[in-house]
């Protein structure tokens, strides 16, 4: 546009002129020239300048990137004879925010630090029906906590190192999930309204949480542990990770995609000083939007005859009925007995729904679901939890 209106303004000038010697066209053009070579340069600096990443690391060898997420919605629970409302962070995937560093010294290795930590005011997790005569489950701690802070060593043909503070080798090895609802339920249940009180039949608040008597058994979790993954062969690799507190796992994950389906899965072991146990997970997702999941594990408790045990199950459909993004619908159900006291059953059902938003980098999620508890000697009323809310991230 600005050489168009240089050209027309240079014609202009010319045409408004008395007549000129060839000697001095000449001249005339090669200033135009020159002219329009240097706005081309001013435009190619201006190009570079926008394109800029306005975050840098400070040692220019290494890449730097900044992202995170914004999860906010409002929790509706029942526990039969009161209702209550919570404005919460959802615990299926806080709010955080994440710093990543990387340098390549070579074609094959990259070195790698993040810092990683989540800010939950009101987590889904915590609420009950006491929170606002407390104040909070737990009052004054509402601050960041530390979810990675680690180094790690990614090598294409020897595998990835890591140290710190981070994923132990079993820890997500019960959430392999296809479905797209994770935000609204996933096989961890009881993060949807885990610290939610049963009620007895009688009336009385009972001190049994959701969270207390529900789990998914998924391994050592996060923790300051050094880990070590196999590269991947086929789709398939191993790992396996020493943790602070004598404890150890050892995890085989899968991931592949054949025609028609992909396929997810892990299996895990995992020792602590008072503990041993199994678990894992598959997930299958047909490509007209159908999905199955699974999962299952086995805890064996030093000291105690209550080993708890859950399995998990939930089918799904994926469809594409919007421009903005993906739809996913499923239905799910958790059984989890011993995790309190010997003799306890409980379960969980659930309804999600999650819409994606990809022009605004956000999901919209919806999941409703029913808590109910056995113990022998005692009556108890379900629990019932709507959360509805979005994730943004950025």
């Amino acid at each position: 546009m600005k050489k168009t209106l240089i050209c027309t303004a240079v014609g202009l000038f010319i045409a408004n002129s008395a007549p000129l010697f060839a000697g001095e066209v000449d001249d005339l053009k090669a200033q135009v020239q020159k002219l329009m070579t240097r706005v081309e340069q001013l435009e190619n600096q201006k190009t570079a300048a926008d394109s800029k990443p306005t975050v840098t690391s400070g040692e220019k060898q290494v890449r730097l990137s900044i992202s995170g997420q914004v999860n906010r919605g409002l929790l509706i629970t029942d526990d039969g004879e009161e209702t209550d409302y919570h404005n919460v962070d959802n615990d299926a995937s806080s709010t955080r925010i994440r710093f990543i560093g990387e340098a390549d010294p070579t074609d094959e290795l990259t070195v790698g630090t993040a810092i990683e930590v989540q800010f939950e005011s009101n987590s889904t997790a915590d609420v009950s029906q006491l929170t606002r005569e407390t104040g909070g489950p737990t009052p004054g701690t509402d601050n960041f906590t530390q979810r990675r802070l680690e180094v790690y060593f990614d090598h294409k043909r020897f595998g990835k190192l890591w140290l710190g503070q981070g994923w132990t080798a079993s820890e997500g090895t019960s959430e392999a999930d296809l479905s797209g609802t994770a935000l609204a339920g996933y096989s961890d249940t009881d993060i949807l309204a885990g610290g939610t009180f049963f009620r007895g039949s009688n009336g009385v608040l009972s001190a049994i949480t959701v969270k207390s008597v529900l789990t998914n058994l998924d391994g050592l979790g996060r923790d300051d542990r050094i880990r070590y993954d196999t590269p991947s062969f086929g789709g398939l690799k191993l790992a396996t990770s020493l943790v602070d507190g004598d404890a150890w796992d050892v995890a085989a994950l899968y991931s592949s995609a054949f025609p028609g389906f992909k396929l997810v899965g892990a299996l895990a072991y995992a020792q602590t000083s008072s503990s041993d146990q199994v678990n894992g997970s598959a997930s299958i997702l047909l490509d007209n939007g159908l999905n199955f999941t699974l999962g299952a594990g086995d805890q064996d408790k030093d000291g105690t005859s209550a080993d708890p045990n859950f399995y998990y199950a939930k089918l799904g459909y994926r469809a594409s009925w919007f421009s903005v993004g993906k739809t996913s619908l499923s239905v799910d159900y958790h059984q989890t007995d011993d995790a309190g006291v010997l003799g306890d059953d409980a379960s969980s059902y659930g309804l999600q729904l999650v819409q994606e938003i990809k022009p605004w980098a956000t999901e919209a999620y919806a999941g409703l679901r029913n808590y109910s508890l056995d113990r022998p000697g005692s009556n108890f009323e379900d629990v019932s939890a709507l959360l509805a809310g979005v994730r943004v991230k950025f």
